[in-house]
């Protein structure tokens, strides 16, 4: 008699543990309707997976309630579906174009400002970043040029204390937002600070600031990025704050990595 209570009592149990299971269950194909065999599927946020069969039909057992699932096939591009009965999950090839991240990224990148004044050669700088739909990024320039051929035209009124030379800077620095609008297109905005600076040299060997070619300030910025595969070109302008009108702008453009 015990004997049979207890084998009542597993029987019972083991019947409460499997109607406490979920079942999912579906099939995956590809656009045309073409079964794809040995496909991932995964309960999303859970530990459950499994491998569609030849015809491309899986089942899952899940211990609570699902929500999503997540499909992942090589040479495809990976399909996340919200659950239910019979699931038809279409599959899409793989490309950069339709790409979407999964995880956030780090991004570091080579960039260059072309200065709206021709007297400025190009500044280099870094742009250091994380994004997946939404990130931040920092970034800087800088450039020092001295003129060497004393090409600087002075009035007689001047030759007495200026050597007819002139040292060039510029820098700045930025920081702000990137989001992604679609696939593989971002845009950027930030603010920071630029110094631009146009200095003649006296005779005695110190530098006196030019003032009508100097500005320093707050400076603005806005561009695209585009990523491609495991690379990002990006370009954009800087309007920087001379007399609080942000009317100088200077181009910027880089090429970077993803990691």
């Amino acid at each position: 008699m015990k004997k049979l209570l207890l084998l009542g009592f597993f029987l019972s149990l083991g019947g409460f543990y499997l109607s406490a299971q979920n079942t999912v269950s579906g099939i995956v194909t590809d656009k045309k309707g073409n079964p794809i065999p040995g496909a991932k599927v995964e309960i999303k946020g859970g530990t459950e997976s499994t491998i569609t069969e030849l015809d491309g039909t899986f089942t899952l057992e899940t211990k609570t309630p699902a929500q999503k699932v997540k499909v992942y096939y090589v040479g495809m591009q990976a399909k996340e579906q919200k659950v239910k009965p019979d699931m038809l999950i279409k599959m899409s090839d793989s490309s950069w174009w339709r790409e979407k991240p999964d995880k956030y990224k780090w991004l570091v990148g080579v960039q260059m400002a072309i200065p709206d004044n021709a007297e400025f050669k190009p500044s280099l700088g870094l742009m250091l970043g994380r994004v997946k739909d939404i990130g931040w990024y920092v970034k800087g320039v800088y450039s020092k040029e001295p003129d060497t051929n004393g090409s600087m035209e002075t009035e007689d009124y001047y030759r007495h204390w200026l050597t007819g030379k002139t040292e060039r800077s510029y820098w700045n620095a930025t920081a702000g937002f990137i989001a992604r609008l679609w696939s593989p297109i971002h845009v950027y905005v930030g603010a920071g600070y630029s110094d631009r600076t146009v200095a003649w040299e006296e005779q005695n060997g110190n530098h006196v600031e030019y003032e009508p070619n100097c500005y320093y300030g707050a400076v603005i910025e806005c561009g695209v990025m585009l990523k491609i595969k495991r690379f990002f070109v990006n370009g954009g302008v800087m309007l920087n704050n001379d007399s609080n009108s942000f009317k100088d702008c200077v181009g910027n453009f880089g090429v970077g990595i993803y990691f």
